[in-house]
């Protein structure tokens, strides 16, 4: 089973996205076409309590508006940083049934070294057999 994992980015104050977010909601329409996910982990929590709404909420609405079926999209509300995005969504994909992870994100946000969201899922991989992908902008 494949399932992707999109990492959101922290809203603005009304709730509307910023551009980094937006991003990420192309290439997950983009990731979609191309993978055709039978799961799709929205991840990200209320960074921004003056907008009101998770990431994850923000992400589903979106991307349901857009044409993907509601079915698909699952909502991790509690992350706030990257590496909780890893913590929360692997335990879920793994419940699924996962055996392939896209992870959903941006260029810079996979080019930091430390905090690599592939970095940081592999850890909570550590010895389960699931093959890991990063998907990013250009």
């Amino acid at each position: 089973m494949l399932v992707a994992v999109v990492l959101g980015n922290r809203l603005n104050d009304d709730g509307t996205p910023t551009e980094l977010m937006l991003k990420r909601m192309q290439l997950t329409l983009e990731m979609y076409v191309k993978f055709n996910p039978d799961k799709i982990i929205l991840s990200g929590g209320l960074a921004n309590k003056k907008a009101g709404l998770t990431e994850a909420q923000f992400m589903h609405k979106y991307l349901m508006e857009k044409g993907l079926p509601t079915d698909v999209l699952v909502e991790e509300n509690n992350s706030l940083t990257t590496a909780q995005n890893a913590q929360f969504s692997v335990p879920m994909a793994l419940e699924m049934g996962a055996d392939e992870i896209v992870v959903v994100t941006s260029a810079e946000h996979m080019s930091r070294s430390i905090l690599n969201p592939i970095k940081l899922f592999q850890k909570h991989l550590k010895g389960k057999d699931v093959t890991l992908y990063g998907f990013c902008s250009d």
